[in-house]
């Protein structure tokens, strides 16, 4: 697949994942298959949505995958992704934890805290496919960077969070009324959040330059 794109518009870069998924299908399947199975065994389950991100970001190099470099990845990556993977649902927990105590509160001060929180709990939910896209897009992963990245293109780039949290949302709601799709969702999933961060990323940094 040529790795190189020109556009940043959700829709035209989903339907990119989607050939980029069809290029490589049968190895994609195989891998978003053993990402749901990596989710039974826990132990494995955080790792293996790094390794699955990972083989997403060489499919869009036009690198080979296969379902060997998955697992090497998974082998070598599990400390960093236990890292990514806790800290995402700590702050989940805390996010809705939060929303759920001031919504119970009676007094109207209370609740509009409680859409304060419920609005960083859309923020943050928005956030999380790039959270796993930069922590292997990034040549220096270190988890506050890898987080400030992604809230911060969040707030750059509104449009494109919301659109994309829609199209994977609808897609999942897809997957459950034809559970076959649940196949190869995780891979379409690490494919379009790699994708969409990475060109963000291009495209800000082409502004900036043009700007200096």
């Amino acid at each position: 697949m040529n790795a190189s794109y020109s556009t940043t518009h959700p829709l035209r870069l989903g339907w990119q994942a989607l050939k980029a998924l069809y290029e490589d299908l049968f190895v994609f399947a195989l891998l978003s298959l053993l990402t749901w199975v990596s989710a039974l065994s826990v132990v494995l389950f955080f790792p293996g949505v790094a390794a699955l991100f990972e083989m997403a970001r060489r499919a869009l190099e036009g690198r080979a995958v296969s379902v060997g470099a998955w697992w090497e990845e998974v082998k070598g990556g599990g400390r960093r992704a236990w890292g990514v993977g806790l800290v995402s649902v700590f702050i989940t927990l805390v996010l809705i934890s939060n929303v759920v105590f001031y919504a119970r509160l009676e007094a109207s001060l209370w609740r509009y805290l409680a859409v304060l929180w419920l609005w960083l709990l859309l923020i943050w939910g928005m956030s999380l496919p790039y959270v796993w896209a930069f922590n292997v897009l990034l040549t220096d992963p270190r988890l506050g960077l890898v987080l400030r990245n992604a809230i911060y293109l969040v707030f750059l780039r509104p449009f494109h969070a919301v659109v994309a949290v829609l199209l994977l949302s609808s897609l999942a709601a897809i997957s459950v009324v034809f559970p076959l799709f649940l196949l190869i969702l995780p891979a379409y999933v690490a494919l379009y959040a790699t994708l969409l961060a990475r060109q963000l990323v291009v495209d800000l940094q082409r502004r900036h330059r043009v700007d200096d």
